[in-house]
């Protein structure tokens, strides 16, 4: 970023609001799996963090496979409603049928083809926020 970034008070409380957010977040969930009955005190370490954030990102990438997953069962109840129209269409107008099974395959095609842009660059900003 070349620009400077300057932030108005209203601006400085949210950001410090929301980091206090993230640390309670971030704390009561390494507690809960870090407590032993009787711990005077949980120490919290790099490690600790590193292994919180690669949770948090694995649950993006999961959403990410929710989402083809969904796509894949709404393009099989379509055709599988659509069946006796489509099978009746290629008996009947085969040209009118190529033209829209190339239509759906060019949309399946797209769809894949940016949700898999869209998480290649989730993935590339994880890194770049791993080298910061």
């Amino acid at each position: 970023m070349d620009a400077k970034i300057v932030y108005t008070e209203f601006g400085k409380a949210a950001v410090d609001k929301f980091l206090e957010e993230q640390k309670e977040l971030l704390e009561k969930n390494i507690y809960k799996k870090k407590y032993v009955l009787g711990d005077e005190e949980i120490e919290i370490s790099a490690s600790d963090i590193n292994n919180y954030k690669k949770k948090m990102n694995s649950k993006k990438r999961l959403s990410f496979f929710l989402e083809i997953f969904t796509l894949i069962g709404i393009i099989i109840l379509g055709i599988g409603m659509l069946y006796p129209f489509l099978l009746n269409m290629m008996e009947n107008s085969s040209l009118q049928f190529i033209f829209i099974a190339l239509g759906c395959i060019l949309v399946i095609v797209g769809g894949f083809s940016l949700l898999y842009l869209s998480q290649k660059r989730l993935v590339k900003e994880e890194e770049i926020e791993d080298l910061r």
